[in-house]
């Protein structure tokens, strides 16, 4: 494939702003969406998402008059990089070496994507052309959140919908359109019955089940909305790891969706641009693969299931607060999501919800990821969590965005945060358990990232806080044990034990971020809205792609939200696309 100049964007400096190198304009690719895994490889390498940031350059995607919010530059810790596909520029017709026909394309085909595109063919005539930047798709997520269906029925698990509703919105202060959370709350029910059926004519042997979830703490409303996955093709550790099935599950979809005869599925091919009628309908989309570009015109629609921009680091400086993206650890083992639908989106006229984004964003960080169970840490991470002063800042039974949300809040946006542990958290360990615990943490202490002394004085020296305030921090949380009341922070008291005993451990403890959530605004039907809430004609949008559904923070105590929008949306956008309506 020849290389190409790249040209001048058709809005000031969008390319730099983005990070794209010019190899990016001309076209390279990478991972699409909930997608990739495997070798995480594309058909074309490029920098894309890095770069010189520049906060003025990023709004010229926009349709609309923008403006800019003074905040904190500082630097991200957020280094994972994904190969951006979005092209900015006019791509002449010289360069587009073919033109293909399809009723619906799909962009991406992780969990979304592989939904939509099961969803569209269904009729059995529809002609489905899914495309994957990767040489997989893959996704990363546990349970589906929905309302109702026959396995919340076969468990006697009824969700009241309107409540259910109400809790959604009220976890995005209500700053969300009415139509998104309604259709979920309308259809998740019904996406989740169509699902098992695809599972069953898959080769998965996935089942699904109602799976019922700890309540949250502190005021935070949970009802019981998920439905988990098994199969007998799992291992139990595939079951049990957080996400580890998920790449199973879209496996297997694609698979279903690849067998019949009016798919087809690609990888190594990325969409580049969206094309439009003069402020009409979008007629489908200039698309890349190892030949070089190519036209594909789509008769009924086009559904973006890209999912976010998590991997690509200037995106992200440039959309989310500065407090979500300092100190911040990437959790997300993808590389796929740079926001290609998002921007693709903007450049033809769609509505983005309004920024800063919203962030999937949780604590058990380290500088440069997560500390997962298979580390062999979760001893540790029961204790107190502390600043930079050796204060305590937050009950540690909040949710996971809340903790991280207080993490932030401190100084530096949790430059020094510190979980902080003593020999009782290890107590009722056997003693291989233990062993292997503190072989672990020893590694940490080899990488400068954690501290163990014989006394609190002497771990307060080691962190660099002052040895009184520490103490007396400690002395205090031990009362509240004591009283089976922490009069500072409202933790339930129940479970918490004593930091005391002949040994003091102290790791650092920041925030990490897996996902953001913010997308396209859509309607009812996954339509993509104009500025005026008019719908774009021809053009869909869903999962993470999609907007209208999470503002500020994901709401990690609800069960699974996320993944019930990307299922529910892929179902509905591909259902609505087939019809072409």
């Amino acid at each position: 494939m020849g290389k190409h100049e790249c040209l001048e964007p058709t809005r000031r400096g969008f390319l730099k702003a983005a990070g794209v190198s010019a190899l990016a304009a001309a076209g390279a690719f990478g991972l699409a969406g909930c997608s990739s895994q495997a070798s995480n490889t594309a058909a074309v390498k490029n920098a894309g998402g890095v770069g010189r940031f520049n906060a003025d350059l990023y709004t010229d995607v926009f349709p609309v008059k923008t403006r800019n919010i003074p905040v904190l530059d500082l630097e991200s810790d957020l280094t994972r990089t994904g190969n951006v596909a979005f092209e900015m520029r006019d791509i002449p017709e010289s360069e587009i070496v073919r033109t293909e026909e399809t009723d619906v394309l799909v962009a991406g085909c992780g969990l979304t994507g592989s939904v939509a595109a099961l969803s569209a063919s269904d009729d059995g005539t529809t002609q489905v052309l899914c495309i994957e930047k990767m040489d997989v798709g893959r996704g990363m997520f546990e349970g589906m959140g929905v309302v109702g269906g026959k396995k919340m029925e076969e468990a006697g698990n009824i969700v009241d919908k309107a409540e259910m509703m109400d809790v959604m919105r009220f976890a995005a202060q209500y700053r969300v359109p009415v139509d998104p959370i309604k259709l979920w709350g309308d259809r998740s029910g019904e996406a989740a019955d169509w699902l098992q059926e695809k599972f069953d004519e898959g080769e998965g042997q996935i089942q699904t089940y109602f799976k019922a979830g700890t309540p949250a703490s502190h005021g935070y409303a949970a009802p019981q909305t998920e439905i988990a996955f098994k199969s007998e093709q799992w291992s139990e550790q595939t079951t049990k790891n957080a996400g580890g099935a998920g790449i199973m599950i879209v496996a297997d979809l694609a698979n279903t969706f690849s067998k019949r005869a009016n798919a087809d599925l690609r990888y190594k091919t990325a969409i580049v641009k969206l094309e439009r009628e003069d402020g009409g309908r979008v007629t489908g989309a200039i698309c890349k693969d190892e030949s070089g570009y190519f036209r594909v015109n789509a008769s009924k629609g086009v559904i973006l299931a890209t999912g976010g921009f998590e991997a690509n680091p200037t995106m992200l400086k440039s959309w989310c607060r500065t407090e979500d993206v300092t100190n911040y650890a990437s959790w997300a083992p993808n590389t796929g999501a740079t926001g290609d639908g998002q921007l693709m989106g903007l450049a033809i006229g769609g509505q983005m919800d309004p920024l800063p984004a919203a962030v999937m964003n949780f604590d058990f960080g380290n500088p440069t990821g997560f500390y997962s169970g298979a580390t062999g840490l979760s001893p540790f991470l029961g204790g107190i969590m502390i600043n930079e002063k050796g204060v305590r800042f937050c009950a540690e039974d909040l949710p996971f965005q809340a903790r991280s949300n207080a993490i932030s809040a401190q100084q530096g946006c949790g430059a020094r945060t510190w979980r902080l542990s003593s020999s009782t958290q290890l107590a009722s360990l056997e003693d291989a358990a233990r062993e292997k615990a503190l072989t672990a943490f020893d590694g940490l202490i080899e990488k400068g990232w954690a501290f163990r002394a014989s006394s609190l004085a002497e771990l307060a020296e080691k962190i660099g806080c002052d040895a009184k305030t520490l103490e007396d921090e400690c002395a205090r949380f031990n009362a509240f044990k004591d009283a089976s009341k922490d009069d500072d922070f409202n933790r339930n008291m129940a479970k918490a034990t004593k930091i005391e005993g002949d040994e003091f451990f102290a790791m650092i403890h920041q925030s990490t971020i897996l996902a953001t959530v913010s997308g396209l605004v859509v309607d009812y039907n996954c339509h993509v809205l104009d500025y005026d809430n008019n719908v774009i004609e021809g053009l869909y949008a869903a999962g993470g792609a999609s907007g209208g559904f999470f503002s500020g923070n994901y709401p990690r105590h609800i069960f699974g939200p996320s993944v019930g929008r990307c299922v529910t949306f892929g179902y509905v956008s591909g259902e609505h696309a087939a019809k072409g309506e």
